[in-house]
């Protein structure tokens, strides 16, 4: 028989009993994984339970056998996307990307043991499991490339998300009185949070009703050019929004660098602090007067 045709023959064999045995492998190799310094890691932040994470093992091991065998017409789409599946599930669970991968080992592992047993058993010739050991072993790198870009675009993902969410938490329109709110703006300001601070504020001066915004900057100590001119356009667009914007707290560097780039603060309202700005709106003359009225009955 033409050698070729052998080996040819011998491969639908291999992947066809892969697939047949699929859960007695899969069960080995779990077994190798639990007995092993990896099952720790990897069973903190697991994302399904040992029932659910064998039966994708055998599901994996099955689309191996299917790839082998030629039964599978589109191979390397379906193992890209049990790959892109698996690596999603693994980021949402939290489960390190070293460690995950480090357990395909006992897949190559488990699955060439099965190979030579069976190449045994079928009077197969080395040249015969050599050539299926090197079939299958790029279907199992194809499975891990997959993993690997689903597991960093997922988790790029997921750190924009949070990014994001925490910004949003940094952009706090607090509203005091009907109409009146104070944003309390704390830490560094780069420019994509400027871009935000701009974005979010003008939304929830809107949503709030907010006539009067009280900017509060004590928390910052420096902004640079970009952002200088960020503030200036949120004062300007909430001035056409028809909302009187009085700053409060700046430091003598934001001070500065707003006069180095020629900005106008005349139709800004100033104020050293917050309670300066805050006692426009009346607050603190009530308590003020309450003390004189008690004062003057004693």
């Amino acid at each position: 028989m033409d050698l070729h045709l052998k080996q040819k023959q011998d491969q639908i064999e291999i992947g066809t009993r892969i697939a047949e045995n699929a859960p007695q492998i899969a069960e080995k190799i779990m077994t190798n994984i639990q007995n092993s310094n990896v099952y720790v890691s990897l069973q903190q932040n697991a994302p399904l339970n040992e029932y659910e994470e064998l039966q994708q093992s055998i599901s994996f091991i099955r689309l191996i056998g299917d790839a082998v065998s030629g039964k599978v017409t589109d191979s390397k789409k379906t193992i890209f996307e049990w790959g892109e599946h698996i690596g999603m599930l693994a980021v949402h669970s939290g489960q390190p990307l070293d460690t995950t991968l480090e357990s395909t080992s006992f897949y190559r592992e488990v699955i060439w043991d099965f190979i030579k047993e069976e190449g045994s058993l079928q009077s197969m010739s080395l040249d015969s499991v050599l050539h299926i050991s090197s079939t299958i072993n790029p279907i199992i790198d194809y499975a891990v490339q997959a993993f690997s870009k689903s597991y960093v675009k997922s988790y790029r993902e997921m750190s924009e998300q949070f990014h994001l969410s925490l910004q949003e938490l940094s952009v706090p329109v607090v509203p005091l009185f009907p109409g009146v709110a104070v944003l309390p703006v704390v830490g560094e300001i780069d420019t994509n949070r400027a871009k935000l601070l701009l974005e979010a504020t003008l939304q929830q001066c809107l949503d709030h009703e907010i006539t009067s915004l009280v900017i509060d900057l004590s928390g910052v100590s420096y902004i640079d050019t970009m952002v200088a001119h960020r503030l200036f356009q949120l004062v300007s667009t909430l001035k056409l929004l028809g909302v009187k914007t009085t700053l409060t707290g700046l430091s003598p560097e934001i001070a500065q660098t707003s006069v180095s780039l020629n900005l106008d603060f005349d139709e800004i309202t100033l104020k050293g602090n917050l309670l300066q700005a805050l006692a426009d709106f009346g607050y603190g003359k009530v308590e003020k007067t309450d003390k004189t009225n008690k004062k003057n009955r004693l």
